[in-house]
C-alpha cells in the first residue's frame, strides 16, 4: 500500500497549479496540515483486502480515498475549482497501473461537495474512492 500512496502522491504533483506540499499523504480526512494553500489534495488508505489464491498467489485490494479540498469564496469559483481538479485526478489515475504496480484500477464512487467549518474559514471537500487490485 505505502508504495501505491506514494506513486499516486508522485502522479498527483504533476498537476499545473498545485505545490507539491499540498499534495499529502492523509491520516484522515478531516485532517488538513498546517501551511497548506488551496487547492490541495489528500490521500488516504483504505481497507486493504488479501485473497489468498492456488499457486501461492496473493491477490490485494487496495482502495484509496483521494480528497479534494479548496477555500470557500463569496461565489461559485471554489466549487468550480473542485469539479475542475476532479477531472484532472480522474485523468491522471482512471487508467495508470503505475508501471504494472497494479493489475487493474477502478475508480468508484464519489461524495458530493461538502463544507468543513475550520477555524481559519469554511473549505470545500470532495472524496473520490478508486480501488487498485495488485498479485503477488
Amino acid at each position: 500500500m505505502k508504495d501505491l500512496l506514494l506513486s499516486i502522491r508522485t502522479r498527483l504533483r504533476t498537476i499545473e497549479g498545485l505545490r507539491a506540499s499540498d499534495v499529502f499523504l492523509s491520516a484522515d480526512k478531516n485532517l488538513v496540515p498546517p501551511g497548506t494553500r488551496y487547492p490541495a489534495v489528500g490521500i488516504k488508505d483504505g481497507r486493504m483486502q488479501r485473497k489468498f489464491l492456488l499457486g501461492g498467489v496473493t491477490e490485494m485490494i487496495l482502495p484509496v480515498e483521494i480528497h479534494i479540498y479548496e477555500e470557500l469564496g463569496d461565489d461559485d469559483r471554489a466549487i468550480i475549482s473542485v469539479f475542475d481538479l476532479t477531472g484532472m485526478v480522474h485523468d491522471l489515475l482512471s487508467e495508470d497501473y503505475f508501471e504494472g504496480y497494479v493489475k487493474d484500477v477502478e475508480p468508484g464512487e464519489e461524495t458530493p461537495v461538502e463544507l468543513l467549518y475550520r477555524k481559519d474559514g469554511m473549505i470545500l471537500r470532495k472524496t473520490l474512492f478508486y480501488q487498485y487490485e495488485r498479485e503477488n
